[in-house]
């Protein structure tokens, strides 16, 4: 098919790693494509993530089906596409005991995990005694895990890859470029273009509203804070953090550890800081499980994003959705919410709705 959009343009306001996914489906469509991105690509939101490629076990809990069949789709793309800086990583909970009903619900549910991956399944589950399981000593009374395996990324070479290959698809790309105003005539700045993308991640309904465009959805500003930790994991795990609403992860990063994340609603998507109660609440989760506590002298340095949560009626954040929405007006499109991992999802949406 390409070749018959030759003359139609694009133009992409935000160059996170949807903006610059969308850019390069596009672009290999025959789309002409331009991305906008008022500081340097990939240097807010998307590069401050858990590095995890997911479609997200936690989200079970909350019957969020399509979206964890959406990341386990993508996750297989990812894996598949950037062989050289994506792996598969295994991970394990730790337990008490295996004869009681909680083993037994985490249990179901990781199968089902494996179940809905279906043929883009990366690896099995396992229950495994403490032992057989290199990590990092845990309290005595813990005997069991159950590990099972999800994608992992070096973001960092991972993004230089996919900037690469956009200017090898010869997309535009206009670094450091603070877009002043755009509408849904395709108009960008002084630029005219047959399609807008608006992919800006948490700054999309001030954006739209700044723009004098109606916001579809509002978004939750939601902060996740992470430490990186001079002590050695050579395998990840997955935690229920000490306020037993959500789990943080200990993962391997550049030899040491990564520790994440918090969830915490904040007022602006702008310099999102780490803040000492954060730092707290990773250790001390962390640290209820460890023979050997992690001290604060044993970060080695942090930092913060704020996720594009599509605020929900329910009473808690922390059960919302993670899923993406996409608002088509004439000629503009807005994406809400979305992460990393499934970023080829709403990029596919894109292109049919193009």
């Amino acid at each position: 098919m390409v070749g018959i959009v030759l003359n139609r343009t694009v133009g992409i306001v935000g160059g996170g790693v949807t903006g610059l996914i969308i850019g390069i489906f596009l672009a290999r469509e025959g789309f002409k494509v331009s991305i906008f991105e008022k500081n340097k690509l990939l240097s807010q939101t998307s590069s401050k993530t858990t590095k995890l490629l997911h479609g997200g076990l936690r989200y079970l809990e909350n019957f969020q089906i399509k979206e964890v069949q959406n990341g386990l789709k993508d996750r297989e793309w990812w894996l598949k596409n950037f062989p050289k800086h994506t792996n598969k990583m295994q991970i394990a909970m730790p337990f008490k005991s295996s004869k009681n009903l909680n083993f037994f619900k985490y249990f179901i549910g990781i199968k089902l995990y494996e179940m809905l991956a279906g043929s883009k399944k990366i690896g099995g589950s396992k229950i495994l005694d403490i032992s057989k399981y290199d990590s990092f000593d845990l309290k005595e009374d813990y005997s069991k895990y159950i590990s099972f395996f999800d994608g992992s990324m070096d973001d960092e070479m991972l993004g230089q890859e996919l900037i690469n290959l956009a200017k090898n698809l010869n997309i535009d790309i206009f670094e450091n470029h603070e877009v002043k105003s755009f509408d849904n005539r395709g108009n960008i700045d002084n630029y005219k273009f047959d399609k807008i993308i608006l992919s800006v991640g948490p700054w999309t309904e001030i954006l739209l509203e700044k723009n004098k465009i109606k916001p579809l959805k509002k978004i939750d500003f939601i902060k996740g804070s992470h430490l990186i930790i001079n002590r050695e994991i050579k395998n990840g795990i997955m935690l229920k953090g000490i306020c037993k609403k959500r789990y943080i992860f200990a993962l391997p990063y550049k030899k040491i550890m990564l520790l994440g994340t918090t969830e915490e609603r904040v007022n602006s998507p702008e310099s999102p800081n780490v803040e000492t109660h954060e730092i707290e609440y990773l250790l001390d989760s962390i640290n209820f499980y460890l023979k050997d506590p992690i001290s604060k002298n044993e970060i080695v340095s942090s930092y913060a994003g704020v996720r594009p949560l599509i605020k929900s009626n329910k009473k808690s954040f922390v059960n919302s959705s993670r899923d993406f929405f996409i608002q088509n007006e004439d000629k503009l499109i807005a994406i809400y919410g979305g992460k990393w991992t499934t970023s080829p999802s709403i990029a596919r949406e894109v292109v049919t709705i193009i």
